[in-house]
């Protein structure tokens, strides 16, 4: 796992207790950039369900493999986004129970989700909604006193 100012990058074996460890990571990341809290939680549970469902149905029946995670830091001239891209190397499986709300999910937590299944594996691309470059407020409110 790595974790550079503006570039978060994890794989990890699609195992459900592997989660918890990318979770966390993910959260000092954010924690990091001075993520507000409630997008910071939308940002960890989209691309937490995007893992799980990787997890869930990449490697069904087979040999499991691997979930790939690389976060980036996208700044704009009056904010910033986070830019996530998970991976996995197998078939896509659909569930054959009752369906989840996965999908839904991702795409309520975040401004745009793109999914591609692909012969070796499906590659999920979530970017989150804007949020305030760090200090934007402090620098708003020097203006305003000048």
């Amino acid at each position: 796992m790595t974790a550079e100012t503006g570039f978060y990058t994890i794989r990890f074996g699609a195992d459900p207790v592997q989660l918890a460890f990318f979770r966390s990571g993910l959260d000092r990341w954010l924690q990091q950039l001075q993520w507000p809290e409630d997008d910071r939680v939308d940002v960890i549970l989209a691309v937490s369900e995007a893992c799980t469902n990787a997890v869930k149905h990449a490697y069904r029946g087979g040999i499991p493999g691997d979930v790939d995670v690389v976060a980036r830091l996208v700044l704009g001239p009056r904010e910033r986004r986070v830019a996530v891209r998970v991976r996995d190397w197998g078939a896509w499986r659909p569930d054959t129970g009752i369906g989840g709300f996965g999908l839904t999910t991702m795409r309520a937590c975040m401004e745009k989700v793109v999914i591609k299944r692909e012969p070796d594996g499906t590659v999920v691309s979530l970017t989150s909604g804007p949020v305030p470059l760090v200090g934007a407020d402090e620098q708003a409110q020097a203006v305003g006193a000048e």
